[in-house]
């Protein structure tokens, strides 16, 4: 990918300022009180952490750990780091609960679920370094059963954009075998009417976050920012600088689907070449990655659950 000059945020207007703290504010406040509420309701003691830490590095970001029931005292084992989406703004780690026990369950592969400090008031790049802090804090912990040539890490949406974006950094950088990004935001550099007009499947309803994508802008990147920082948008950063292994995943209908695609084909070397869908087994759905793959390279082939 030939690079481009710097793009720095510009300040808009303070009616669009006023409006995005307006929403960004609103919301905020009803996802705290929907997942406290979830919390309290809906939890089930097979979905909740083995055990809980907190490193003085960051005391206030909790990490959540989930030990698969087949771990056997002694055995090191292949280590998820799982980051939550939220729009960079919203939710905590224990929204992943349920898939980081089911992944330990799964995969045999111990889980460290991570949190990190929200916009609007810690904006970027500060979710990058709380989640480069809180892991190089547990690779050092000796208390954990981790297999250090085994590291992985995976997020949803904006926690995948933060999995690509944190893997870059000198001190994960080598570090990190694979991540596993699914709906990443990976490109601040185009404004959201712009991505909801250049999805390559319009016949789909309109993607919800065609709004609430420009408070999300609003509260995580700064005026001055440089929106082609491979930090902040993953699309512009150098193979060179990315885990050896990345597995993304996409949607058809979403506006952020057109910038995973072609950061997909940059990475195989595929930028030429048009999209084609290879037939699939009876049973199986287009979501279908090459689990194998991955999973061979991260744990022992007696733990991979076939699917």
């Amino acid at each position: 990918m030939e690079p481009l000059p710097p793009l720095p945020k510009v300040r808009l207007s303070s009616i669009h300022r006023l409006n995005c703290l307006i929403h960004l504010c609103i919301f905020k406040i009803l996802a705290v009180l929907y997942f406290t509420f979830r919390r309290i309701y809906n939890s089930t003691p097979a979905s909740r952490p083995t055990f809980v830490k907190c490193y003085p590095c960051r005391p206030s970001l909790e990490c959540r750990f989930f030990i698969p029931p087949t771990y056997r005292s002694g055995q090191n084992l292949a280590l998820y780091i799982d980051i939550h989406g939220g729009g960079f703004a919203f939710c905590d780690a224990t929204v992943d609960d349920e898939f980081c026990s089911s992944w330990a369950a799964r995969t045999g592969m111990m889980v460290a679920s991570l949190n990190y400090r929200k916009a609007p008031l810690h904006p970027f790049p500060t979710p990058t370094y709380d989640l480069a802090s809180v892991i190089m804090a547990i690779l050092s912990d000796v208390t954990l059963p981790i297999d250090h040539s085994r590291i992985v890490m995976g997020g949803f949406s904006a926690g995948g954009n933060l999995a690509l974006s944190v893997s870059q950094l000198p001190g994960l950088k080598g570090i990190v075998k694979a991540v596993i990004s699914y709906y990443p935001i990976l490109d601040f550099g185009q404004p959201p009417n712009e991505k909801l007009d250049a999805r390559p499947c319009q016949d789909g309803p309109r993607d919800r976050l065609e709004k609430s994508s420009w408070w999300l802008d609003w509260g995580y990147v700064s005026v001055g920012q440089d929106r082609r920082d491979p930090l902040l948008s993953p699309y512009y950063a150098k193979q060179k600088d990315l885990p050896p292994n990345i597995y993304m995943v996409g949607a058809e209908w979403d506006m952020l689907r057109l910038e995973a695609q072609e950061m997909i084909h940059y990475l195989a070397g595929l930028e030429s070449k048009e999209d084609h869908e290879e037939p699939f087994e009876e049973g199986v759905t287009n979501g279908l990655l090459r689990w194998d793959a991955l999973m061979a390279l991260l744990i022992p082939t007696e733990n991979v659950t076939q699917r």
